[in-house]
């Protein structure tokens, strides 16, 4: 068995995961972004009602979905760790046990994504370099918080230990998906144009909310395929001993 950690690889496999899980996954990504979802609804109307958006709140409006949607994203990705597994192990988990899962390990996951709030936005900042490099090597924490609960320090540190030496790659993974990710977003800006347009701006907002949430997803699959490889890697763990920590 070829026992290697690939970009590509993992792209390949997180989507197919992301595909044959589309309509639990479709509905995961809407309760987790449903926050998300009432704010983008609630500027929607806004705009109409002022009949523009002012630079103050967009760029509000800036900010809070650059954070929400990561926060989301990692909420998102406990959940879907749960169904990758059993994907993984050729079995399927429905959307109420992933649910169940996710609620089950809520606070150590919400404790585990503040502490990647101040590691890499706050501590790191405003250096670029060290942000990445702390950003994969706690690329699994959420996974390893939901798999293995081994406190919330301790979920930092197990993170460190899986990705030690694919960390190169995580971060060639990374740079595609949110090169991708930003990409689709210039290219919504650039054909919709949206410069002194209500109805162009509320398509704008709704666009990016669409394009974060198709992400958000993918990569939330993403992690649970990684994390799962890297368990295989370095651990000799299986996918049917990973489903069995759920049991």
């Amino acid at each position: 068995m070829d026992l290697r950690y690939t970009v590509f690889g993992c792209i390949r496999q997180s989507l197919s995961v992301w595909a044959r899980n589309l309509v639990s996954i479709v509905v995961l990504g809407l309760i987790f972004f449903s926050p998300l979802i009432l704010y983008t609804i609630n500027e929607v109307s806004e705009v109409s009602t002022a009949g523009g958006l002012s630079e103050e709140r967009g760029m509000w409006w800036v900010l809070i979905m650059a954070f929400a949607t990561y926060a989301a994203d990692q909420l998102l990705a406990a959940p879907i760790v749960f169904g990758v597994v059993h994907e993984l192990n050729g079995t399927h988990a429905g959307v109420g046990a992933c649910v169940w899962q996710g609620l089950k390990r809520f606070f150590p996951v919400f404790f585990t994504i503040f502490l990647l709030y101040w590691c890499v936005l706050f501590g790191a900042y405003p250096f670029v370099i060290p942000a990445f490099v702390l950003a994969t090597g706690l690329y699994v924490a959420v996974p390893a918080a939901v798999c293995e609960r081994p406190g919330v320090m301790g979920t930092l540190t197990r993170s460190f230990a899986l990705t030690e030496g694919n960390r190169m790659r995580i971060f060639g993974l990374m740079i595609l998906f949110w090169g991708a990710r930003i990409g689709a977003k210039v290219v919504a800006i650039s054909l919709i144009d949206p410069q002194g347009h209500t109805g162009k701006i509320q398509a704008l907002l709704v666009v990016v909310l669409a394009i974060d949430f198709l992400f958000g997803t993918i990569g939330a699959v993403m992690q649970g395929v990684t994390y799962g490889r890297l368990r295989e890697i370095k651990d000799g763990v299986s996918s049917a001993d990973l489903a069995r920590v759920f049991e």
